[in-house]
């Protein structure tokens, strides 16, 4: 009813009892209609406090509008251009749920929203200034000061009472709704001024109400409008509709998320806005106005066990019951308890977000504290164009404040981090002198890891980033597609000229983490970027990207591949400080064996028992895992060790092996360890701290890389 009387509030008292009906008729209609089309779930309907605002805000400006139109035929003109615009936002509505509009809407900045919310619940506590002061006649709020001489302070009083009460009735009365009890309250110290002869110093009453079932005549309004003399009202109505209607739509798809904690669906979304707009058209031909979620009353209907659609039927048939039977009744309300507990309802509509946001830009510092100010400065700009200038521009500037965001956040960097490969190097075991290759020359190789859509703002920071992180050195870049969602087509000209750049300079450009079939893959295809898109150039995986660069840094640092060069016993790591007999001896309890390519040197889940050396070819360990694509551990180059741990504890195998190529492998068993160490203790010793070095070698440098990524 609150809500109703504030849509209509621009029209003076005369259409109080219009506002009441508006706001009944609209919640008893969305109720019906939404449930009739469909919706099973237990939320309540009723006139929001935003669109109410914008409403509100609409019908002040169409009443002091130059148009001639509206000008010319008056109030009636003016009506019917109203209800015409409820009317089209809800058609709006229903078409954005119909070409699924609804999961873009929700993304629009939250700030935009807030600022809304804001302007919607200062003007709403504001418009009860004269009537909280007792005034007769219902004053806008800049108007006030003038006229505090009509003003009966003694209405502050019964004013009090009521928001006291409704403030703490929830915590005296848990189930009774706060606001009957606020209302009621002040009722009661009302009629308790009056009865004791102070009724002259007291508010006046809501009063008579129109006949019920009649509200609007919409019909005759309708009428007003055919004719090419009012066309040009469509350049306002089209505006004020879409404005509606996007408010509308947004306020509804919160609400709902607030109410359903499980959330729905984007199809249960748009299905929802498609709903309530059918419900908004059909509440617009009766004479109502803007409906949308009920967070509180929806809240309690779920608390008190409603399981279905049918506890929103009775709500509906509750406020029909009220329009027949106690519409009377609501004529003898004081106006003072009204708007006492619609400011109450004003003062919690504030948006929590924004008084916690003031909060913390006085503590946070540094970027944080920037972009806090900046999500104020929106939320301030929206507010402040929805109170002192237009709602209708304020809306369209707040959509496109909401673009503007996103392109500023969308057009920073994409460069989640970068990193050299002198430190952080591929998986790929290499013998001493390869390591110690890439350690002086590894920085040549830089990596991108890439993250979000890559569009035409954002691409030009990469590019730039890349070309500045590289140097003019640069040997190999690696641009890791892995956590990118999206590329458009200037995207990926961007990405192609980059390629011809660095190429031309020299510098090899690899890509990673293309997924087949991927919109990123075919947009690379197209261009050429990748082969085709289906099978798209580079590595499924990073560290197989890195490796490939790192064999081709050392190919052009050695003359023969590590993996070609012959190794003997003598130059491995485990029998390193071991003299000429020594070695013999350790040497004769290993035994060769031999391996083609593809075939499986032990799997994961075997149990272990032996230790194998590489001697020629190259072996990859990969990590199964249920539902994901295997991950490669680590590849074994000449002279790498596998299986170690079988000595020591004898447990199953943690990965899997397959050689890669024809694979030539020493292999000590825990048997012949054993033997070892009953026959050649100091043998056995000696080995043990060789491959403690082994592992404590591994241990420290996958510390290094952990360390070198986290910064």
């Amino acid at each position: 009813m609150g809500f109703g009387m504030f849509a209509f509030v621009a029209l003076g008292e005369a259409y109080f009892g219009h506002g009441v009906l508006a706001g009944l008729w609209s919640a008893f209609i969305a109720g019906v209609v939404c449930v009739l089309t469909g919706n099973r779930s237990t939320t309540v309907y009723a006139p929001r406090v935003t669109t109410t605002f914008y409403l509100g805000s609409v019908l002040f400006a169409l009443s002091h509008s130059p148009v001639p139109a509206l000008q010319d035929g008056g109030l009636p003109m003016v009506l019917a251009v109203f209800m015409g615009i409820v009317f089209l936002g809800g058609a709006f509505q229903a078409l954005f749920g119909l070409v699924r509009l609804g999961s873009l809407i929700k993304f629009t900045p939250y700030p935009v929203m807030a600022g809304f919310q804001n302007a919607a619940a200062l003007l709403l506590l504001l418009v009860q200034a004269s009537t909280l002061l007792g005034m007769p006649v219902t004053t806008g709020f800049m108007e006030v000061p003038a006229q505090l001489g009509q003003a009966h302070p003694l209405t502050l009083v019964v004013a009090a009472v009521a928001v006291l009460v409704m403030w703490k009735g929830k915590r005296w009365f848990p189930r009774v709704p706060a606001l009957l009890l606020g209302l009621a309250a002040g009722t009661l110290a009302w009629y308790a001024l009056a009865a004791f002869g102070f009724r002259a110093a007291l508010g006046p009453l809501i009063g008579g109400l129109p006949a019920m079932l009649r509200p609007l005549d919409v019909n005759a309004l309708w009428n007003l409008m055919p004719g090419a003399a009012h066309w040009p009202l469509a350049w306002v109505m089209v505006p004020a509709a879409l404005g509606l209607a996007f408010i509308a739509s947004l306020d509804a798809l919160l609400c709902e998320r607030i109410v359903a904690p499980e959330g729905n669906s984007p199809r249960e979304s748009d299905r929802q806005l498609v709903r309530l707009g059918l419900g908004n058209m059909v509440a617009a031909l009766a004479g109502g106005i803007t409906a949308g979620v009920n967070i509180g009353p929806s809240t309690l209907n779920r608390a008190q066990g409603a399981r279905g659609a049918a506890s929103v039927l009775v709500n509906a048939l509750v406020i029909l019951l009220t329009m027949l039977f106690l519409l009377p009744l609501v004529g003898l309300l004081p106006r003072v308890a009204l708007s006492a507990v619609i400011a109450v309802i004003a003062i919690q509509h504030f948006d929590t977000w924004t008084l916690q946001v003031l909060r913390r830009v006085r503590t946070d510092a540094g970027p944080r504290r920037r972009g806090l100010l900046l999500e104020l400065g929106v939320v301030f700009v929206v507010t402040l164009l929805s109170v002192a200038v237009n709602i209708v521009a304020a809306v369209f500037i707040g959509v496109l404040i909401a673009v503007g965001l996103f392109l500023l956040r969308m057009s920073r960097s994409v460069v989640r981090r970068h990193y050299r490969c002198d430190e952080v190097r591929s998986h790929q075991s290499r013998d001493a002198l390869s390591m110690n290759l890439l350690a002086r020359h590894g920085a040549r190789i830089t990596v991108f890891e890439l993250e979000g859509p890559l569009f035409f703002g954002s691409s030009e920071a990469l590019a730039r980033t890349v070309r500045e992180v590289a140097g003019e050195d640069a040997f190999a870049v690696i641009l890791d597609f892995r956590r990118v969602n999206d590329l458009d087509s200037t995207g990926a000209r961007v990405l192609l000229q980059l390629h011809q750049d660095l190429t031309r300079a020299g510098c090899s450009v690899r890509f990673s983490g293309l997924r087949a079939g991927s919109v990123v893959a075919g947009a690379m295809a197209d261009l050429g970027l990748a082969a085709d898109r289906r099978r798209p150039t580079g590595t499924p995986d990073l560290d197989l990207a890195i490796e490939a660069a790192e064999d081709d840094l050392l190919a052009t640092l050695r003359p023969t591949p590590a993996v070609l060069q012959p190794i003997t016993f003598e130059t491995l790591e485990l029998a390193r400080n071991f003299d000429a007999r020594e070695r013999e001896i350790l040497r004769s309890f290993f035994v060769e064996r031999r391996f083609a390519a593809g075939a499986t040197v032990f799997a994961q889940g075997d149990f272990g028992t032996e230790l194998f050396i590489v001697m020629q070819g190259r072996a990859t360990a990969m990590l199964h895992q249920r539902g994901a694509e295997p991950l490669r551990l680590a590849t074994f180059a000449p002279g790498a060790t596998i299986g170690e741990l079988a000595l020591l504890d004898s447990g199953s195998r943690s990965a899997t092996v397959v050689a890669d190529w024809p694979l030539v492998c020493l292999v000590l068993s825990a048997g012949s360890f054993r033997d070892m160490q009953a026959r050649e203790p100091a043998v056995a010793i000696r080995l043990l701290v060789n491959l403690g070095r082994e592992l404590g070698f591994r241990m420290r440098r996958a510390n290094q890389m952990l360390h070198r990524l986290a910064a």
